[in-house]
């Protein structure tokens, strides 16, 4: 099962929603990732606390390494699993953010590398019984990759007007992925 949790306004619970539901999974059993396409990072830090990108080689920088190997070439040159860091809990593994994820962006739009992400997932997805991908508060481009990458979506979002409108706003945007 590969799940994203997805709403573009940010405060609505995503960070929070991931980590929870993937230590549910973990502590269930199941061999459960999570993947942080958000730079803040705010799920890498709950889940394995400040790193730094500087100083870890691109096949370490989660995420990052990822889609930076795919810039200069149709195929990942590395295994997805070499991105995915153990975490200090039994059962749960984390493809880490990096600030790295905002300067590739523009990079990899530009190269319509938009199904990286959903092609890395199919090589993982018999490693682990659950994949949980948190994004940022927009649809950009790495919202966009989770979307297609994913089995089912999840969105967490108010129960007011304005988030109501802006629920009819993201369901029009799923549309046009689809």
């Amino acid at each position: 099962m590969k799940r994203v949790v997805f709403n573009q306004k940010g405060g609505v619970g995503k960070t929070s929603i991931t980590c929870n539901l993937a230590a549910i999974g973990a502590a269930m059993g199941y061999r459960t990732l999570v993947i942080d396409l958000d730079v803040q990072g705010n799920t890498t830090h709950y889940l394995v606390g400040e790193i730094d990108a500087e100083a870890f080689p691109a096949e370490a920088q989660g995420v990052a390494g990822l889609f930076k190997q795919t810039v200069g070439s149709r195929r990942m040159s590395n295994n997805p699993d070499s991105f995915v860091w153990e975490t200090p809990y039994e059962n749960l593994f984390l493809m880490p953010s990096s600030p790295v994820l905002s300067v590739l962006e523009k990079e990899l739009e530009s190269r319509y590398k938009i199904y990286k992400l959903r092609d890395a997932l199919n090589k993982l997805e018999d490693e682990y019984d659950r994949i949980y991908i948190d994004t940022p508060p927009n649809f950009n481009f790495f919202s966009k990759s989770a979307l297609i990458a994913a089995d089912s979506v999840l969105v967490p979002f108010d129960c007011d007007s304005f988030a109501r409108q802006s629920l009819y706003s993201l369901m029009d945007n799923l549309a046009e992925l689809q």
